[in-house]
């Protein structure tokens, strides 16, 4: 089977940003509400924001569920993420192996489909010496509000932009949410044929699948266990 490129998902799967994303939610609600401290307790920890993540599909279900926010308001809350972002100092750092891995994949067309902003992700690639293996950044500024993963419109045009697929080709997608296998799913739904193949990057290590309804082809608990599995890919 031949491989025609490899994208990734940023938070979560490149980089650990729990931290900084959770202060930059609390500074976009401090600006949208004034009782988010009383309020939500969600906020309280890194492990309650994790967990609300978890079971969240994307961000704009997390500010509706968790904090009540209107659809004006969230779409409000999706504006001033950049902006908080790149005012944020939190510092983010790849997970371990992750640069090696992303490395020896250079050999393929690399890109990223995330919910985070393309700036604030290309700001950090070329901070940790990764943009080069880089060849497109689908933020959520380039994917209309409605159509966020696990619509699949952003990583189709991620594929459609790094890749030339023909019709026995695939690509992987590599995450590590249930949005992310899901995306991969409806992706193969618009191309009516298993193009994408997913890897779930699963760093905690308990069974997170459990009741999916899509599950990922591949699992594996470390980043340079991809270069094996896509090795046995392309030799099945």
């Amino acid at each position: 089977m031949k491989i025609n490129g490899i994208i990734w998902d940023y938070d979560g799967t490149l980089v650990d940003s729990r931290m900084k994303n959770l202060n930059v939610t609390k500074a976009i609600l401090s600006q949208i509400m004034s009782d988010i401290d009383i309020e939500y307790s969600v906020l309280s920890s890194l492990e309650n924001y994790e967990q609300a993540t978890i079971k969240s599909s994307n961000w704009r279900e997390l500010y509706r569920n968790e904090f009540g926010l209107d659809e004006k308001q969230i779409d409000y809350a999706g504006k001033l993420w950049t902006k908080y972002q790149l005012l944020d100092k939190t510092e983010v750092q790849p997970f371990e192996g992750i640069s090696f891995t992303v490395h020896k994949l250079s050999t393929y067309s690399q890109g990223i489909v995330s919910q985070n902003s393309s700036e604030n992700i290309r700001n950090n690639l070329e901070r940790f010496n990764l943009e080069k293996y880089f060849d497109l950044i689908v933020g959520y500024e380039e994917v209309d509000f409605t159509k966020q993963k696990p619509n699949p419109e952003g990583l189709l045009t991620c594929i459609s932009e790094i890749t030339d697929l023909k019709n026995n080709d695939s690509v992987i997608y590599i995450g590590d949410h249930i949005t992310d296998i899901e995306c991969a799913h409806h992706a193969n739904d618009k191309m009516n044929r298993n193009a994408v193949i997913s890897i779930l990057l699963n760093y905690n290590k308990h069974n997170v699948t459990e009741g999916w309804e899509y599950k990922p082809d591949y699992i594996t608990n470390v980043p340079k266990d991809i270069l094996e599995i896509i090795y046995k890919i392309k030799n099945t």
